[in-house]
């Protein structure tokens, strides 16, 4: 009887400890989900707006306006805002890559703390670490952004 007892206390601990484990993984993905990807859209969004480049589609938009040139521009001129044009969308879409970096080890970080956490409130506190750091990494990315679109501004003017 006492053989029974215990096989059945284990096997109920077993059960509640998967389903805890469960939900515990799954509490960790809803933050990944909701911090992370929320990040990477917004990021997407930025770049854009900034060169008409979908990074979910990885090319330009058919159909972008552009600002016309005027009828009077040299070919040289429409051969170096050509040329402006493409640095800075590179430079945009490396500093869309350089996020995307920051955020994929944030995300690592968060994960590996997390599963070390067995309540929810601890690994509440991980994903407001993780929010900080999200927050951090895509404000020094929008600021590289407005610093790209100035930089092309004064170049386009000279």
């Amino acid at each position: 009887m006492a053989l029974l007892s215990a096989i059945f206390l284990f096997s109920t601990g077993a059960v509640y400890g998967q389903a805890l484990n469960r939900d515990i993984e799954e509490l960790i993905q809803d933050i990944v989900s909701d911090v992370i990807n929320r990040t990477v859209d917004k990021a997407r969004e930025v770049v854009y707006r900034n060169t008409g480049i979908d990074v979910g589609q990885e090319g330009y938009t058919p159909g972008r306006r552009h600002e016309p040139l005027p009828r009077n521009a040299s070919d040289e001129t429409r051969r170096e805002l050509v040329q402006l044009r493409r640095e800075h969308d590179r430079e945009i879409k490396k500093l869309e890559e350089e996020l995307d970096k920051k955020l994929d080890q944030a995300e690592r970080e968060f994960r590996r703390e997390a599963a070390k956490e067995n309540k929810r409130d601890k690994i509440n506190e991980k994903r407001r670490e993780l929010e900080a750091k999200v927050d951090e990494a895509y404000a020094k990315f929008s600021e590289k952004v407005d610093e790209e679109n100035r930089s092309l501004m004064r170049s386009a003017i000279r």
